[in-house]
């Protein structure tokens, strides 16, 4: 089979790691993956130098000729300098020849009402990506939706059938449009799904899909490239390390972590927090007026994360909002690190309270301090949770097992 996978996220994280992670295990299997992505982003070069297809449908930084994006919906790989010359002349022409035009859309947009505004620039999506699917064949697409795709109407009209896949939980948008487009377009795909049954949930019950269109697959990860911890044995009197992963954004938690450090004040408890955001100053000043300052360290954007799992005495994810299903937990659940999650949305269906780690209210830094304060005072429970996790780790969230279902999902839509 020959399946695209489609992503509209110029970042890096948990959805991109997935989805490359993905495409990776569907050449293995034998088959075609081809990416329609965003050209200059980590995951576009890093799925070409894998060796997997890549269609531009734009670029990292969006050109445009009177207010319409230029997309190449070129191949990676096959831009010529002749071909950038020629768009060059072409925007050019375009600026030249039409500035009086401009000028009157401009001034005819400036007085349209938002909405219209919206739902026009997603119509004018909707055309060029059908153009895009129809020059460039699949079998499926596979969509990553981290709030509202139109791509999923697109292969509509190509009669392309398309999957789904939400990366985030659903949130309120100030905008009604959006908020209308987040509940229509899941209608738009022949299967829709996401990485925990927390997520497909939600969004079932947003967008009223029925059951039978709706589908859950675990995210998984290459078990080879992760060693358990050989001991996470420790005397009560030493240093308990908490590990703190992920994007410094509000929807983390994180300023909550931090708040409950200070409340346990407690030497022995050190937090290393490995990410980078736009929250990165506002959580540095709140470490720092902490009584515990000294034992928060910010490592910003890390790649040996191996390195920092056998290092760490246990994973803290008290996430708020967004979270579909904590990619880290799974990693540190394979090092047999004890984690300590809060009850939002899938994190309590990854992190089993009791067996692998701790559950605790969302937002609740007090309840936080306690949990941290139970493992660093029973090492024991610790090495238990750590044992449990492994095993849930190899049972449930396998990239083999994760690739293997989505193709069930890819085949029944043939």
């Amino acid at each position: 089979m020959r399946l695209g996978f489609f992503t509209s996220i110029e970042g890096w994280g948990g959805s991109e790691t997935y989805l490359l992670s993905l495409m990776k295990g569907v050449r293995d299997a034998g088959h075609v993956p081809a990416l329609f992505g965003i050209e200059g982003t980590r995951l576009y070069c890093e799925a070409r130098e894998a060796n997997i297809e890549c269609v531009a449908w734009k670029g990292l930084k969006n050109i445009s000729v009177n207010g319409v994006p230029v997309v190449t919906g070129v191949p990676a790989g096959s831009a010529t300098r002749e071909n950038e010359d020629a768009t060059e002349t072409s925007l050019r022409q375009g600026y030249d020849g039409h500035a009086a035009a401009t000028t009157v859309k401009q001034l005819f947009l400036r007085g349209m009402p938002h909405g219209l505004k919206l739902l026009a620039g997603n119509v004018r999506e909707v055309l060029m990506l059908r153009r895009l699917f129809r020059n460039h064949r699949v079998d499926v697409m596979h969509v990553n939706l981290n709030g509202y795709e139109v791509a999923g109407v697109a292969c509509k009209l190509c009669g392309i059938p398309s999957v789904g896949w939400h990366c985030i939980m659903p949130y309120h948008d100030p905008s009604a449009m959006r908020r209308w487009l987040l509940k229509w377009t899941c209608w738009s795909y022949s299967v829709m799904g996401g990485m925990s049954q927390a997520c497909v949930d939600a969004w079932r019950g947003l967008s009223g899909l029925p059951t039978r269109r709706c589908r859950m697959v675990w995210n998984g990860i290459d078990l080879s490239k992760y060693k358990a911890k050989s001991s996470l044995r420790r005397s009560v009197s030493d240093a308990f390390q908490i590990l703190a992963v992920g994007r410094l954004h509000p929807m983390k938690g994180f300023n909550v972590l931090i708040k409950a450090l200070g409340l346990l004040n407690d030497p022995r408890v050190i937090l290393i927090v490995a990410g980078e955001g736009s929250d990165d100053q506002k959580l540095k000043t709140l470490a720092a007026e902490q009584p515990c300052s000294q034992t928060i360290h910010f490592l910003g954007h890390r790649e040996d994360m191996e390195t920092l799992y056998q290092q760490a005495h246990c994973l803290a994810l008290p996430s708020v909002s967004h979270e579909s299903f904590g990619f880290v937990l799974a990693e540190a659940m394979a090092f047999g690190l004890p984690t300590i999650t809060s009850d939002f949305g899938p994190l309590p269906e990854i992190n089993i309270d009791g067996e692998t780690g701790l559950v605790v209210p969302s937002g609740n830094a007090e309840s936080l301090s306690r949990a941290i304060q139970h493992l660093a005072d029973h090492p024991d429970e610790c090495v238990r949770f750590g044992r449990n996790g492994v095993r849930r780790a190899m049972e449930c969230f396998s990239k083999e097992r994760m690739v293997t279902s989505m193709m069930d999902i890819y085949k029944g839509l043939i």
